[in-house]
């Protein structure tokens, strides 16, 4: 068991017994261990859970991963190393009033790689099952992927991020064209940096085309460079193909 699988079995627990004692129609229990095994996580007591939806399927809940318990045997719905994040009722956020009377229990959840997945009459384990998500997320991405970053890969990308809204290097029309963002929505992207889901792929597609466009001018103002980034553009290469690499899962 890793640290990562210690502290989520702790949220796990704390979340669900929590919400047992708090809502006393709550279609979901703690089990002493997985049906389906993982025995290397789950060792101790109470540390999965099941949900039985209201239509009749039945899902157990771990700290690596939920799958839909079929007879002995389980399917994995996502396995969390590759969780990047999750929306409540819908992925469309302009329709969740309409939707919430309809779906208030439906969950999406957004794997690193492949279309979203739908979890769907939750009931009222909707509720305890989003806050743990939100543990997970932190803890098994962002937190960790943080972690894996060396501060001057931090530091650099940042600076590039601080350049391309901020700097002398790129039009509007340009930012618009090459980096898909205007001038104001990168700055507040710059701003939030690196206080941002690390993980989320599209972090990743928007420094790629930050880091491109920035290369592509590095030669036209060298004392603009040095003041606004101060690191050969071979350097700013590889902290972004460092931060591709852990982001991907490679590293």
């Amino acid at each position: 068991m890793t640290m990562v699988d210690w502290l989520l079995t702790e949220q796990l627990l704390e979340i669900f017994q929590k919400a047992a004692a708090e809502r006393p129609n709550l279609n979901a229990e703690l089990l002493p261990r997985s049906p389906l095994g993982e025995d290397d996580v789950l060792a101790g007591a109470g540390t999965v859970v099941r949900i039985e939806t209201t239509d009749g399927a039945v899902l157990a809940v771990t700290p690596r991963r939920i799958q839909r318990v079929l007879d002995e045997r389980g399917l994995d719905l996502v396995r969390f190393e590759s969780l990047v994040g999750y929306d409540w009722i819908t992925p469309e956020i302009s329709a969740k009033v309409e939707m919430k009377a309809r779906h208030w229990d439906r969950l999406y959840l957004y794997p690193r790689e492949g279309p979203p997945i739908t979890l769907d009459h939750l009931g009222q384990a909707v509720y305890p099952l989003m806050t743990f998500l939100g543990r997970v997320v932190e803890l098994r991405s962002e937190k960790v992927l943080r972690h894996k970053l060396d501060d001057d890969v931090v530091d650099l990308l940042g600076k590039c991020l601080s350049a391309a809204a901020r700097g002398p290097f790129l039009t509007d029309q340009e930012l618009a064209d090459l980096v898909g963002r205007s001038r104001e929505t990168l700055d507040i992207v710059a701003g939030m940096w690196p206080k941002l889901n690390l993980a989320a792929p599209e972090v990743l597609e928007l420094l790629e085309r930050v880091v491109e466009a920035l290369l592509e001018r590095a030669g036209r103002d060298r004392g603009a460079w040095e003041e606004w980034i101060g690191a050969r553009p071979d350097k700013v290469e590889a902290v972004l193909e460092v931060f591709r690499r852990v982001s991907s899962g490679k590293v």
